[in-house]
């Protein structure tokens, strides 16, 4: 296990004091077999005059502050105190059933599983399809993780990155057809990309893990 320390800041300053509307943050990670939150803080400036915590259909721990003084910055600061286990293996572990593409999800796992296959995004010219069957080997078996690794390695090399301030995410298309987008851009064409294989994919967010010493 190592231990971490991370302070996460995030501040938005405007030209005259404005009234904020209700903000919902998702700062506080879940413990699990391989995490261990030891300690989680949070400080908003300026103070709002509600936090409400509840878990939403996930089981992720959220936070919803309400606010009715005006002001000109406004400054969150998550702090997290704990520790991980980060795993020298190179590969991630895989159940034997899906090792090799394609392969068929277990009928338990099915129901709960449908929204995350199901396609979000219009491809009415098949081109999120069409991309997608790049990575899949014809007349062979292909290996799964080999496939996913593709995928991701393909977006690295291909695409541009850009800082884009605009709300919400580029549609998986667009993303494709401009070849450039921001991290959020490239995580959904990621899901769309497996979800046109059928295979179930959400969004998630986290940190990179540091090597040892840094």
């Amino acid at each position: 296990m190592r231990r971490f320390a991370i302070n996460h800041v995030t501040v938005y300053k405007y030209k005259k004091p404005v009234t904020f509307g209700r903000h919902r943050m998702m700062l506080r990670p879940r413990d699990s077999h391989d995490l261990r939150l030891l300690a989680a803080g949070l400080a908003i400036e300026p103070a709002p005059d509600t936090i409400q915590w509840f878990h939403d259909v996930f089981g992720n721990s959220v936070a919803v502050a309400s606010f009715t003084t005006k002001a000109a910055v406004l400054k969150i600061a998550s702090q997290l105190d704990l520790e991980k286990f980060v795993s020298d293996l190179p590969d991630c572990p895989i159940e034997a059933y899906a090792e090799t593409y394609p392969f068929a999800y277990s009928a338990e796992d099915v129901p709960d599983l449908h929204r995350l296959i199901e396609r979000q995004y219009p491809d009415e010219h098949h081109e999120i399809d069409l991309w997608a069957k790049r990575f899949v080997k014809t007349g062979s078996e292909t290996n799964t993780l080999a496939m996913l690794t593709a995928i991701t390695q393909a977006i690295k090399s291909g695409f541009h990155y850009a800082v884009r301030h605009e709300e919400g995410c580029q549609s998986p298309v667009e993303t494709l057809d401009c070849r450039s987008g921001s991290c959020r851009d490239f995580a959904l064409l990621m899901m769309e990309v497996v979800r046109a294989l059928g295979l179930a994919a959400r969004f998630v967010s986290g940190y990179v893990v540091p090597s040892a010493g840094n």
